[in-house]
């Protein structure tokens, strides 16, 4: 039972190919397929949570350390996902503290490591989207 992902990813297949398109009634189907739906992606989360935290984590000090900032937040206590996002939010908190200074700065560099703060916060957010599943993605495209 320590594939956690793979587990969420085989429940939620079940529940959109195999139970949904037997309930009777657009409620019970639906709701079994999108539930279905978000146990896999769930499991997809799982799968790669620990590493997206690293790196935020990673990423956050180097853009303090580039505002000659020094973080003196620890290191996480261990690689459980409790642990890393303690450290994540930490980090983030000093973060948050920084843009507010840079964004009231009107100097070139104060601009330029804005706009890297703003693109990791992109990059943070667009890592973290689900993906569709691809049960799913090949009966929207059968429809």
């Amino acid at each position: 039972m320590s594939d956690v992902g793979m587990i969420l990813q085989r429940i939620g297949a079940t529940l959109v190919q195999d139970v949904a398109p037997k309930l009777e009634g657009d409620y019970s189907g639906g709701h079994a397929g999108i539930s279905g739906v978000m146990a896999v992606m769930a499991g997809e989360m799982w799968d790669k949570e620990a590493d997206l935290l690293a790196n935020e984590i990673a990423r956050l000090r180097a853009l303090l350390e580039a505002a000659g900032m020094g973080d003196d937040v620890p290191e996480a206590a261990s690689l459980k996902i409790s642990d890393l996002k303690a450290t994540r939010n930490a980090l983030s908190e000093q973060l948050i503290a920084l843009q507010t200074r840079l964004e009231a700065a009107d100097d070139e560099a104060s601009r330029a490591l804005n706009t890297q703060i703003w693109a990791h916060l992109l990059a943070t957010s667009a890592a973290r989207m689900p993906s569709p599943p691809a049960f799913a993605a090949a009966e929207s495209e059968a429809t």
